[in-house]
Protein backbone atom coordinates (compact mmCIF):
# COMPACT_ATOMS: atom_id res chain seq x y z
CA UNK A 1 0.00 0.00 0.00
CA UNK A 2 1.67 3.44 -1.09
CA UNK A 3 1.70 6.02 1.80
CA UNK A 4 -0.44 8.95 0.90
CA UNK A 5 2.30 11.33 0.89
CA UNK A 6 3.26 9.77 -2.29
CA UNK A 7 -0.19 9.61 -3.74
CA UNK A 8 0.02 14.06 -2.86
CA UNK A 9 3.20 14.02 -5.01
CA UNK A 10 1.79 11.93 -7.80
CA UNK A 11 -1.14 14.60 -8.13
CA UNK A 12 0.63 16.82 -7.79
CA UNK A 13 2.95 15.77 -10.46
CA UNK A 14 0.12 14.94 -12.73
CA UNK A 15 -1.14 18.72 -11.98
CA UNK A 16 2.44 20.09 -13.54
CA UNK A 17 2.20 17.99 -16.45
CA UNK A 18 -0.91 19.02 -17.14
CA UNK A 19 -0.19 22.55 -16.58
CA UNK A 20 2.48 22.73 -18.34
CA UNK A 21 0.60 21.26 -21.63
CA UNK A 22 -1.63 23.64 -21.35
CA UNK A 23 0.73 27.09 -21.40
CA UNK A 24 2.48 25.89 -24.16
CA UNK A 25 -0.40 25.68 -26.31
CA UNK A 26 -0.22 28.93 -27.80
CA UNK A 27 3.65 28.35 -28.36
CA UNK A 28 3.68 25.16 -29.93
CA UNK A 29 0.66 25.60 -31.95
CA UNK A 30 1.37 29.57 -33.80
CA UNK A 31 -1.34 31.54 -31.66
CA UNK A 32 0.45 34.92 -32.03
CA UNK A 33 0.62 34.38 -35.43
CA UNK A 34 -2.47 33.45 -36.03
CA UNK A 35 -3.62 36.72 -33.85
CA UNK A 36 -1.92 38.69 -35.87
CA UNK A 37 -2.93 37.59 -39.22
CA UNK A 38 -6.33 37.65 -38.07
CA UNK A 39 -6.07 41.07 -36.87
CA UNK A 40 -4.55 42.21 -40.09
CA UNK A 41 -7.48 40.40 -41.81
CA UNK A 42 -10.19 42.17 -39.18
CA UNK A 43 -11.74 38.65 -38.78
CA UNK A 44 -12.54 36.96 -35.83
CA UNK A 45 -10.57 34.75 -33.59
CA UNK A 46 -10.92 30.71 -33.16
CA UNK A 47 -13.26 29.78 -30.22
CA UNK A 48 -10.66 27.97 -28.66
CA UNK A 49 -8.23 30.94 -28.09
CA UNK A 50 -10.58 32.44 -25.33
CA UNK A 51 -9.30 28.99 -23.57
CA UNK A 52 -5.92 29.21 -23.89
CA UNK A 53 -3.56 31.49 -22.51
CA UNK A 54 -2.69 35.12 -24.30
CA UNK A 55 0.76 34.81 -25.05
CA UNK A 56 3.67 32.03 -25.03
CA UNK A 57 6.89 31.78 -25.00
CA UNK A 58 8.21 35.05 -25.75
CA UNK A 59 11.32 34.38 -28.63
CA UNK A 60 14.34 37.02 -27.82
CA UNK A 61 16.36 39.22 -30.59
CA UNK A 62 18.48 36.52 -32.01
CA UNK A 63 15.68 33.63 -32.71
CA UNK A 64 12.82 36.43 -34.07
CA UNK A 65 14.64 38.74 -35.64
CA UNK A 66 14.37 42.43 -34.79
CA UNK A 67 16.98 45.53 -33.57
CA UNK A 68 19.67 46.25 -30.89
CA UNK A 69 20.22 49.37 -30.29
CA UNK A 70 22.65 51.33 -27.59
CA UNK A 71 22.02 54.98 -27.14
CA UNK A 72 24.73 56.73 -25.18
CA UNK A 73 23.47 59.72 -23.02
CA UNK A 74 25.15 63.51 -23.80
CA UNK A 75 24.33 65.61 -21.11
CA UNK A 76 26.03 68.60 -21.87
CA UNK A 77 23.15 70.58 -23.65
CA UNK A 78 21.04 69.59 -19.82
CA UNK A 79 23.44 71.18 -18.08
CA UNK A 80 23.02 74.61 -20.17
CA UNK A 81 19.53 74.20 -19.79
CA UNK A 82 20.01 73.87 -15.83
CA UNK A 83 22.63 77.28 -15.67
CA UNK A 84 19.95 79.10 -18.00
CA UNK A 85 17.35 78.27 -15.28
CA UNK A 86 19.93 79.66 -12.76
CA UNK A 87 20.59 83.05 -14.43
CA UNK A 88 16.40 83.29 -14.74
CA UNK A 89 16.49 82.70 -10.74
CA UNK A 90 19.65 85.39 -10.60
CA UNK A 91 17.40 87.52 -12.70
CA UNK A 92 14.61 87.38 -10.56
CA UNK A 93 16.25 88.11 -7.66
CA UNK A 94 17.97 91.67 -9.05
CA UNK A 95 14.05 92.22 -10.01
CA UNK A 96 12.69 91.77 -6.79
CA UNK A 97 15.88 93.15 -4.90
CA UNK A 98 16.04 96.36 -7.11
CA UNK A 99 19.75 95.49 -7.89
CA UNK A 100 20.16 96.85 -11.47
CA UNK A 101 22.97 97.25 -13.56
CA UNK A 102 23.72 93.71 -13.62
CA UNK A 103 23.56 91.40 -16.90
CA UNK A 104 24.24 87.32 -16.28
CA UNK A 105 25.10 85.16 -19.66
CA UNK A 106 26.34 81.91 -19.96
CA UNK A 107 29.66 80.77 -21.88
CA UNK A 108 28.27 77.29 -22.90
CA UNK A 109 31.73 76.20 -24.21
CA UNK A 110 33.00 75.92 -20.27
CA UNK A 111 29.63 75.62 -18.47
CA UNK A 112 30.00 78.74 -16.68
CA UNK A 113 27.59 81.94 -15.73
CA UNK A 114 29.51 85.06 -15.59
CA UNK A 115 27.97 88.03 -13.94
CA UNK A 116 28.78 91.39 -15.25
CA UNK A 117 27.98 95.52 -14.34
CA UNK A 118 26.90 95.15 -10.69
CA UNK A 119 28.13 97.49 -7.83
CA UNK A 120 29.81 96.37 -4.93
CA UNK A 121 26.74 96.02 -3.01
CA UNK A 122 25.00 94.45 -5.69
CA UNK A 123 27.79 92.10 -5.64
CA UNK A 124 27.47 91.30 -2.08
CA UNK A 125 23.55 90.96 -2.40
CA UNK A 126 23.98 88.30 -5.41
CA UNK A 127 26.87 86.28 -3.76
CA UNK A 128 24.79 85.78 -0.70
CA UNK A 129 21.53 85.07 -2.58
CA UNK A 130 23.44 82.33 -4.66
CA UNK A 131 25.35 80.84 -1.39
CA UNK A 132 21.77 80.95 -0.24
CA UNK A 133 19.65 78.89 -2.89
CA UNK A 134 22.30 77.57 -5.20
CA UNK A 135 25.03 76.84 -2.66
CA UNK A 136 25.28 72.94 -3.51
CA UNK A 137 24.52 73.59 -7.05
CA UNK A 138 27.12 76.05 -7.95
CA UNK A 139 30.57 77.15 -6.74
CA UNK A 140 33.04 80.53 -7.31
CA UNK A 141 35.38 80.32 -10.11
CA UNK A 142 38.33 83.35 -9.24
CA UNK A 143 36.68 85.25 -6.23
CA UNK A 144 40.05 87.87 -6.69
CA UNK A 145 37.95 89.16 -9.17
CA UNK A 146 35.54 91.75 -8.02
CA UNK A 147 34.29 93.11 -11.29
CA UNK A 148 33.18 90.36 -12.76
CA UNK A 149 31.78 87.35 -10.78
CA UNK A 150 32.38 84.05 -12.51
CA UNK A 151 30.48 80.49 -11.08
CA UNK A 152 30.84 76.38 -11.98
CA UNK A 153 28.56 73.94 -11.29
CA UNK A 154 29.62 71.57 -8.65
CA UNK A 155 31.15 68.07 -8.77
CA UNK A 156 27.83 67.04 -6.87
CA UNK A 157 26.01 68.72 -8.68
CA UNK A 158 27.16 67.45 -11.90
CA UNK A 159 26.82 63.51 -11.02
CA UNK A 160 23.53 64.20 -9.43
CA UNK A 161 22.16 65.51 -12.56
CA UNK A 162 23.91 62.70 -14.80
CA UNK A 163 22.45 60.15 -12.26
CA UNK A 164 18.73 62.02 -12.54
CA UNK A 165 19.09 61.94 -16.25
CA UNK A 166 19.87 58.64 -16.87
CA UNK A 167 16.94 57.44 -15.23
CA UNK A 168 14.74 60.04 -16.71
CA UNK A 169 15.96 58.93 -19.94
CA UNK A 170 15.67 55.05 -19.62
CA UNK A 171 11.64 56.27 -18.04
CA UNK A 172 11.11 57.97 -21.39
CA UNK A 173 12.10 55.71 -24.12
CA UNK A 174 10.37 53.22 -22.15
CA UNK A 175 7.29 55.09 -22.77
CA UNK A 176 7.99 56.35 -26.04
CA UNK A 177 8.69 52.52 -27.46
CA UNK A 178 5.29 51.37 -25.58
CA UNK A 179 3.56 53.97 -26.96
CA UNK A 180 4.96 53.32 -30.28
CA UNK A 181 3.46 49.40 -29.85
CA UNK A 182 6.51 47.57 -30.03
CA UNK A 183 5.91 43.73 -28.74
CA UNK A 184 8.07 42.42 -25.64
CA UNK A 185 10.95 45.01 -25.67
CA UNK A 186 13.87 45.03 -23.65
CA UNK A 187 15.23 48.53 -22.24
CA UNK A 188 17.92 49.04 -19.88
CA UNK A 189 21.10 50.93 -18.56
CA UNK A 190 24.36 49.84 -19.58
CA UNK A 191 26.83 51.60 -17.32
CA UNK A 192 26.58 55.03 -16.65
CA UNK A 193 25.98 56.49 -19.56
CA UNK A 194 24.39 54.14 -21.97
CA UNK A 195 20.48 52.74 -22.76
CA UNK A 196 20.51 49.44 -24.76
CA UNK A 197 17.59 48.58 -26.58
CA UNK A 198 16.37 45.54 -27.91
CA UNK A 199 12.84 45.43 -29.74
CA UNK A 200 12.06 41.76 -31.68
CA UNK A 201 10.41 41.47 -34.53
CA UNK A 202 10.57 44.83 -35.48
CA UNK A 203 8.76 45.65 -39.22
CA UNK A 204 10.31 49.14 -39.26
CA UNK A 205 13.47 49.71 -37.21
CA UNK A 206 14.09 53.15 -39.18
CA UNK A 207 10.90 54.90 -37.85
CA UNK A 208 11.37 53.30 -34.34
CA UNK A 209 14.76 54.55 -34.09
CA UNK A 210 13.64 57.97 -35.25
CA UNK A 211 11.07 58.05 -32.23
CA UNK A 212 13.32 56.71 -29.77
CA UNK A 213 16.64 58.92 -30.78
CA UNK A 214 14.23 62.34 -31.54
CA UNK A 215 15.19 64.73 -28.24
CA UNK A 216 11.30 66.23 -28.64
CA UNK A 217 13.33 69.41 -27.27
CA UNK A 218 10.99 72.39 -28.14
CA UNK A 219 11.54 76.32 -27.91
CA UNK A 220 10.31 79.26 -29.25
CA UNK A 221 12.92 81.54 -29.68
CA UNK A 222 13.26 85.78 -31.13
CA UNK A 223 15.32 86.16 -33.94
CA UNK A 224 18.07 88.02 -34.03
CA UNK A 225 17.82 90.77 -37.55
CA UNK A 226 21.24 92.05 -36.59
CA UNK A 227 23.46 89.93 -39.24
CA UNK A 228 21.58 90.30 -42.84
CA UNK A 229 20.97 86.56 -43.88
CA UNK A 230 23.51 86.92 -46.54
CA UNK A 231 26.32 87.83 -44.68
CA UNK A 232 25.28 84.55 -42.25
CA UNK A 233 25.21 82.23 -45.07
CA UNK A 234 29.21 83.66 -45.94
CA UNK A 235 29.99 83.62 -42.47
CA UNK A 236 28.67 79.74 -42.00
CA UNK A 237 30.89 79.22 -44.90
CA UNK A 238 33.80 80.51 -43.91
CA UNK A 239 33.75 78.63 -41.01
CA UNK A 240 33.17 75.19 -42.75
CA UNK A 241 36.19 76.22 -44.80
CA UNK A 242 38.36 76.77 -41.44
CA UNK A 243 37.68 74.18 -39.34
CA UNK A 244 36.82 71.76 -42.28
CA UNK A 245 33.89 71.20 -41.64
CA UNK A 246 31.47 68.51 -43.21
CA UNK A 247 28.52 69.54 -45.35
CA UNK A 248 26.04 68.86 -43.20
CA UNK A 249 23.87 70.19 -40.22
CA UNK A 250 24.31 67.67 -37.16
CA UNK A 251 23.89 69.36 -33.35
CA UNK A 252 28.22 68.73 -33.26
CA UNK A 253 28.69 70.80 -36.63
CA UNK A 254 26.39 73.26 -35.46
CA UNK A 255 27.69 73.58 -32.18
CA UNK A 256 31.67 73.87 -34.31
CA UNK A 257 29.77 76.76 -36.11
CA UNK A 258 28.76 78.49 -33.18
CA UNK A 259 31.76 78.52 -31.59
CA UNK A 260 34.09 79.53 -34.62
CA UNK A 261 32.11 82.43 -35.46
CA UNK A 262 31.22 83.56 -31.85
CA UNK A 263 33.01 86.43 -32.09
CA UNK A 264 31.75 87.84 -34.94
CA UNK A 265 27.94 87.41 -33.25
CA UNK A 266 26.49 89.50 -30.93
CA UNK A 267 26.34 88.44 -27.12
CA UNK A 268 24.14 85.50 -26.18
CA UNK A 269 22.98 84.91 -29.66
CA UNK A 270 23.56 81.70 -31.60
CA UNK A 271 22.94 80.69 -35.29
CA UNK A 272 20.44 78.14 -36.37
CA UNK A 273 19.17 76.39 -38.97
CA UNK A 274 15.77 75.25 -40.88
CA UNK A 275 16.74 72.30 -42.91
CA UNK A 276 14.85 71.96 -46.43
CA UNK A 277 14.41 68.65 -47.74
CA UNK A 278 13.70 66.69 -50.63
CA UNK A 279 9.69 65.87 -50.44
CA UNK A 280 10.42 62.38 -51.53
CA UNK A 281 13.58 61.15 -50.38
CA UNK A 282 13.50 63.34 -47.09
CA UNK A 283 17.33 63.92 -47.42
CA UNK A 284 18.43 67.18 -46.50
CA UNK A 285 19.17 69.50 -49.74
CA UNK A 286 19.77 72.47 -47.74
CA UNK A 287 19.52 74.68 -44.98
CA UNK A 288 18.61 78.54 -44.16
CA UNK A 289 20.61 80.25 -41.31
CA UNK A 290 18.91 82.29 -38.85
CA UNK A 291 20.90 84.57 -35.80
CA UNK A 292 18.52 83.66 -32.59
CA UNK A 293 18.66 85.00 -29.22
CA UNK A 294 20.22 81.87 -27.38
CA UNK A 295 17.75 81.99 -24.59
CA UNK A 296 14.39 80.67 -25.30
CA UNK A 297 11.30 82.51 -24.43
CA UNK A 298 8.98 79.38 -24.07
CA UNK A 299 9.96 75.42 -23.88
CA UNK A 300 7.66 72.28 -24.26
CA UNK A 301 7.98 71.88 -20.43
CA UNK A 302 5.27 74.40 -20.58
CA UNK A 303 3.36 72.64 -22.97
CA UNK A 304 -0.17 71.26 -22.32
CA UNK A 305 -1.01 69.43 -24.80
CA UNK A 306 -0.28 68.10 -28.41
CA UNK A 307 -2.30 67.03 -31.61
CA UNK A 308 -2.30 66.59 -35.07
CA UNK A 309 -4.79 68.46 -37.21
CA UNK A 310 -5.58 68.43 -41.11
CA UNK A 311 -5.65 71.98 -42.91
CA UNK A 312 -6.25 72.16 -46.91
CA UNK A 313 -4.73 68.52 -47.11
CA UNK A 314 -2.13 68.94 -44.90
CA UNK A 315 -1.38 67.67 -41.85
CA UNK A 316 0.21 69.84 -39.04
CA UNK A 317 0.74 69.97 -35.46
CA UNK A 318 -1.53 72.13 -32.78
CA UNK A 319 0.10 73.20 -29.74
CA UNK A 320 -1.52 74.39 -26.36
CA UNK A 321 0.47 75.67 -23.69
CA UNK A 322 -0.58 75.29 -19.70
CA UNK A 323 -1.75 78.25 -18.18
CA UNK A 324 2.54 79.35 -17.35
CA UNK A 325 3.39 78.65 -20.92
CA UNK A 326 0.49 80.20 -22.19
CA UNK A 327 1.60 83.44 -19.99
CA UNK A 328 5.16 83.43 -20.98
CA UNK A 329 3.99 83.23 -24.76
CA UNK A 330 1.89 85.80 -24.63
CA UNK A 331 4.32 88.32 -22.77
CA UNK A 332 6.96 87.24 -25.06
CA UNK A 333 4.87 88.06 -28.46
CA UNK A 334 3.99 91.37 -26.66
CA UNK A 335 6.84 92.21 -26.01
CA UNK A 336 8.64 91.33 -29.55
CA UNK A 337 5.83 92.28 -32.06
CA UNK A 338 6.86 92.57 -35.52
CA UNK A 339 9.97 90.54 -35.04
CA UNK A 340 10.38 86.96 -35.80
CA UNK A 341 9.81 84.11 -33.91
CA UNK A 342 11.49 80.82 -34.54
CA UNK A 343 9.36 77.56 -33.64
CA UNK A 344 12.91 74.94 -32.75
CA UNK A 345 12.80 70.96 -32.24
CA UNK A 346 16.30 69.00 -31.53
CA UNK A 347 17.70 72.52 -32.14
CA UNK A 348 16.48 72.91 -36.08
CA UNK A 349 14.40 75.91 -36.73
CA UNK A 350 10.93 74.28 -38.32
CA UNK A 351 9.60 77.55 -39.30
CA UNK A 352 10.46 81.62 -38.05
CA UNK A 353 6.97 83.65 -38.85
CA UNK A 354 6.83 86.81 -38.34
CA UNK A 355 4.78 88.14 -34.64
CA UNK A 356 1.79 90.26 -36.01
CA UNK A 357 0.06 90.76 -32.66
CA UNK A 358 0.49 89.28 -29.29
CA UNK A 359 -0.91 85.64 -28.92
CA UNK A 360 -2.63 85.52 -25.74
CA UNK A 361 -4.30 82.50 -26.30
CA UNK A 362 -1.86 80.18 -25.43
CA UNK A 363 -1.97 78.53 -28.91
CA UNK A 364 0.27 77.56 -31.42
CA UNK A 365 1.34 75.50 -34.41
CA UNK A 366 3.71 73.17 -36.18
CA UNK A 367 3.53 72.73 -39.90
CA UNK A 368 5.29 69.82 -41.67
CA UNK A 369 5.84 71.10 -45.30
CA UNK A 370 5.01 69.44 -47.90
CA UNK A 371 4.72 66.03 -49.43
CA UNK A 372 2.93 62.48 -49.70
CA UNK A 373 -0.40 62.85 -46.96
CA UNK A 374 0.43 59.46 -45.47
CA UNK A 375 3.65 60.14 -44.87
CA UNK A 376 2.97 63.85 -43.04
CA UNK A 377 0.35 61.92 -41.54
CA UNK A 378 2.73 59.75 -40.08
CA UNK A 379 5.17 61.84 -39.39
CA UNK A 380 2.97 64.33 -37.63
CA UNK A 381 1.74 61.79 -35.13
CA UNK A 382 5.37 60.53 -34.48
CA UNK A 383 6.01 64.33 -33.17
CA UNK A 384 3.00 64.25 -31.21
CA UNK A 385 3.22 61.22 -29.60
CA UNK A 386 7.21 62.57 -29.07
CA UNK A 387 5.78 65.81 -27.36
CA UNK A 388 2.87 63.92 -25.37
CA UNK A 389 5.49 61.83 -23.76
CA UNK A 390 7.86 65.01 -22.81
CA UNK A 391 11.44 66.25 -24.37
CA UNK A 392 13.93 63.44 -23.49
CA UNK A 393 16.61 65.62 -20.99
CA UNK A 394 19.36 64.87 -23.20
CA UNK A 395 20.44 63.86 -26.42
CA UNK A 396 20.64 60.40 -27.52
CA UNK A 397 23.24 59.33 -29.38
CA UNK A 398 22.91 56.09 -31.79
CA UNK A 399 26.57 53.50 -30.34
CA UNK A 400 25.68 50.25 -31.60
CA UNK A 401 23.19 49.04 -34.39
CA UNK A 402 22.58 45.62 -34.94
CA UNK A 403 20.08 43.90 -37.16
CA UNK A 404 19.23 40.27 -37.11
CA UNK A 405 16.85 39.02 -40.06
CA UNK A 406 13.70 37.23 -39.17
CA UNK A 407 15.71 34.08 -41.27
CA UNK A 408 18.64 34.21 -39.09
CA UNK A 409 16.35 33.71 -36.23
CA UNK A 410 15.01 30.91 -37.70
CA UNK A 411 18.22 29.03 -38.40
CA UNK A 412 19.63 29.94 -35.01
CA UNK A 413 16.28 28.19 -33.39
CA UNK A 414 16.77 25.22 -35.65
CA UNK A 415 20.36 25.13 -34.58
CA UNK A 416 19.65 25.54 -31.16
CA UNK A 417 16.86 23.03 -31.08
CA UNK A 418 19.28 20.38 -33.17
CA UNK A 419 22.26 20.69 -30.68
CA UNK A 420 20.01 20.65 -27.57
CA UNK A 421 18.16 17.50 -29.19
CA UNK A 422 21.85 15.48 -30.22
CA UNK A 423 23.18 16.82 -26.65
CA UNK A 424 20.10 15.30 -25.03
CA UNK A 425 20.15 11.85 -27.20
CA UNK A 426 23.69 11.53 -26.39
CA UNK A 427 22.95 12.01 -22.68
CA UNK A 428 20.03 9.52 -22.64
CA UNK A 429 22.24 6.76 -24.66
CA UNK A 430 24.60 7.08 -21.83
CA UNK A 431 22.41 6.72 -19.21
CA UNK A 432 20.38 3.97 -20.32
CA UNK A 433 23.83 1.88 -20.81
CA UNK A 434 25.71 3.16 -18.02
CA UNK A 435 22.85 2.42 -15.49
CA UNK A 436 20.29 0.46 -17.63
CA UNK A 437 16.28 0.47 -15.84
CA UNK A 438 17.58 3.21 -13.34
CA UNK A 439 19.32 5.12 -16.47
CA UNK A 440 15.70 5.09 -18.04
CA UNK A 441 14.08 6.44 -15.01
CA UNK A 442 16.77 9.12 -15.20
CA UNK A 443 15.74 10.39 -19.03
CA UNK A 444 11.98 10.24 -17.81
CA UNK A 445 13.02 13.14 -15.20
CA UNK A 446 15.30 14.68 -18.04
CA UNK A 447 11.96 14.91 -20.56
CA UNK A 448 9.95 16.34 -17.59
CA UNK A 449 12.94 19.08 -16.65
CA UNK A 450 12.22 20.08 -19.86
CA UNK A 451 8.92 20.41 -20.02
CA UNK A 452 8.61 22.17 -17.07
CA UNK A 453 11.40 25.06 -18.21
CA UNK A 454 9.40 25.48 -21.37
CA UNK A 455 6.42 26.27 -19.37
CA UNK A 456 7.77 28.01 -16.72
CA UNK A 457 9.11 30.66 -19.38
CA UNK A 458 5.76 30.58 -20.78
CA UNK A 459 3.92 31.39 -17.68
CA UNK A 460 6.80 34.08 -16.34
CA UNK A 461 6.19 35.22 -20.09
CA UNK A 462 10.40 35.31 -19.30
CA UNK A 463 12.38 35.87 -23.14
CA UNK A 464 14.17 32.81 -24.63
CA UNK A 465 17.38 33.64 -26.41
CA UNK A 466 20.11 31.85 -27.96
CA UNK A 467 21.95 31.81 -25.02
CA UNK A 468 19.13 30.42 -23.00
CA UNK A 469 18.86 27.09 -25.15
CA UNK A 470 22.27 26.53 -24.35
CA UNK A 471 21.37 27.18 -20.68
CA UNK A 472 18.88 24.94 -21.39
CA UNK A 473 21.41 22.20 -22.47
CA UNK A 474 23.77 23.15 -19.35
CA UNK A 475 20.74 22.27 -17.10
CA UNK A 476 20.33 18.70 -18.51
CA UNK A 477 23.55 18.69 -17.98
CA UNK A 478 22.99 19.31 -14.06
CA UNK A 479 20.07 17.27 -14.28
CA UNK A 480 21.80 14.41 -15.03
CA UNK A 481 24.71 14.93 -12.83
CA UNK A 482 22.01 14.62 -9.63
CA UNK A 483 21.03 11.51 -11.04
CA UNK A 484 24.58 10.26 -11.14
CA UNK A 485 25.44 11.16 -7.75
CA UNK A 486 22.76 9.58 -6.31
CA UNK A 487 23.22 6.75 -8.49
CA UNK A 488 26.65 5.67 -7.45
CA UNK A 489 25.85 6.33 -3.56
CA UNK A 490 23.14 3.49 -4.51
CA UNK A 491 25.49 1.50 -6.10
CA UNK A 492 27.93 1.98 -3.03
CA UNK A 493 24.63 1.06 -0.59
CA UNK A 494 24.12 -1.97 -2.66
CA UNK A 495 28.04 -3.12 -2.32
CA UNK A 496 27.88 -2.75 0.94
CA UNK A 497 24.89 -5.13 1.07
CA UNK A 498 21.75 -3.07 1.99
CA UNK A 499 18.50 -4.33 0.64
CA UNK A 500 17.00 -2.28 -2.36
CA UNK A 501 14.81 -0.50 -0.14
CA UNK A 502 17.73 1.06 2.73
CA UNK A 503 20.12 0.96 -0.68
CA UNK A 504 17.94 3.67 -2.20
CA UNK A 505 17.10 6.18 1.13
CA UNK A 506 20.75 5.84 1.85
CA UNK A 507 21.89 6.64 -1.65
CA UNK A 508 19.55 9.75 -1.79
CA UNK A 509 20.43 11.00 1.58
CA UNK A 510 24.13 11.06 1.72
CA UNK A 511 23.79 12.48 -2.04
CA UNK A 512 21.58 15.16 -1.53
CA UNK A 513 23.91 17.75 0.65
CA UNK A 514 26.51 17.64 -2.57
CA UNK A 515 23.78 18.00 -5.01
CA UNK A 516 22.23 20.63 -3.09
CA UNK A 517 25.71 22.20 -2.48
CA UNK A 518 26.57 22.48 -6.02
CA UNK A 519 23.17 23.70 -7.82
CA UNK A 520 23.46 26.57 -4.75
CA UNK A 521 26.70 27.52 -5.82
CA UNK A 522 25.65 27.48 -9.52
CA UNK A 523 22.34 29.44 -8.92
CA UNK A 524 24.43 32.15 -7.01
CA UNK A 525 26.56 32.80 -10.18
CA UNK A 526 23.18 32.61 -12.18
CA UNK A 527 22.07 35.25 -10.13
CA UNK A 528 25.05 37.14 -10.83
CA UNK A 529 24.87 37.43 -14.29
CA UNK A 530 20.90 38.01 -14.22
CA UNK A 531 21.36 41.29 -12.30
CA UNK A 532 24.68 42.27 -13.67
CA UNK A 533 24.32 41.11 -17.60
CA UNK A 534 22.52 42.18 -20.80
CA UNK A 535 20.60 41.04 -23.62
CA UNK A 536 21.91 37.42 -24.14
CA UNK A 537 23.48 36.97 -21.06
CA UNK A 538 20.15 37.41 -19.06
CA UNK A 539 18.69 34.94 -21.24
CA UNK A 540 20.99 32.55 -20.29
CA UNK A 541 20.42 33.38 -16.80
CA UNK A 542 17.03 33.02 -16.85
CA UNK A 543 17.15 29.16 -18.10
CA UNK A 544 20.09 28.65 -16.11
CA UNK A 545 17.93 29.60 -12.52
CA UNK A 546 14.68 28.28 -13.82
CA UNK A 547 16.32 25.16 -14.78
CA UNK A 548 18.44 24.63 -11.73
CA UNK A 549 15.21 25.07 -9.52
CA UNK A 550 13.44 22.43 -11.62
CA UNK A 551 16.12 19.78 -11.89
CA UNK A 552 16.13 19.57 -8.03
CA UNK A 553 12.18 18.65 -8.37
CA UNK A 554 13.08 16.16 -11.25
CA UNK A 555 16.10 14.25 -10.23
CA UNK A 556 15.47 14.36 -6.42
CA UNK A 557 11.86 14.13 -6.34
CA UNK A 558 10.13 12.39 -9.42
CA UNK A 559 13.05 9.52 -9.29
CA UNK A 560 12.49 8.81 -6.19
CA UNK A 561 8.48 8.68 -6.84
CA UNK A 562 9.34 5.67 -9.20
CA UNK A 563 11.65 3.67 -6.82
CA UNK A 564 9.24 3.78 -3.73
CA UNK A 565 6.38 2.82 -6.55
CA UNK A 566 8.77 -0.23 -7.28
CA UNK A 567 9.96 -0.78 -3.53
CA UNK A 568 6.62 -1.02 -1.52
CA UNK A 569 4.48 -2.00 -4.33
CA UNK A 570 6.03 -3.97 -6.87
CA UNK A 571 8.16 -5.42 -4.09
CA UNK A 572 11.36 -5.88 -6.06
CA UNK A 573 14.07 -7.73 -4.70
CA UNK A 574 16.95 -5.93 -6.94
CA UNK A 575 17.43 -2.90 -8.80
CA UNK A 576 18.78 -2.15 -12.55
CA UNK A 577 21.83 0.43 -11.68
Amino acid sequence: MMPNSWKWKLILLVGLILLSFYMLVPTFFGFAEKKEEAINNMTPLPWYFSIFPDKGINLGLDLRGGTYLEFEIDTSAAIVNQLDAMISDIERFWEKNKISGGKASQDTAKHRIIITGLTNDGASETIRHIRTSLDRMLKRVDASNTYELTFEPTDDFKKNLHSMIAKQSLEKVRNRIDRYGVAEPSIQRVGSNRIAVELPGIKDPDRAIGIIKQAGQLEFKIVNESIPEAKLVQMVADARKSGTLPENYSAETVAAINQSVKSELPADTEIAFELQQDPVTKKVVGATPYLLNRKAEVTGQSLKNAQVNVHDNEPYVSLTFDRYGAELFGEATKNNVGKRMAIMLDGNVMKAPQIREPILGGQAQITLGYGNFSDMQKEAEDLVLILQEGALPARMIEATKTVVGPSLGADSIRSGVIATLIGGTIIALFMIIYYKGSGLIANMALALNLLFILSALALLQATLTLPGIAGMAFTLGMAVDANIIIYERIREEIRDGKTPKGAIESGYSNAMRTIIDSNVTTLMAGIVLYQFGTGPIRGFAITLIIGLAISMYTACICTRMVYDYFVTKRKISSISI
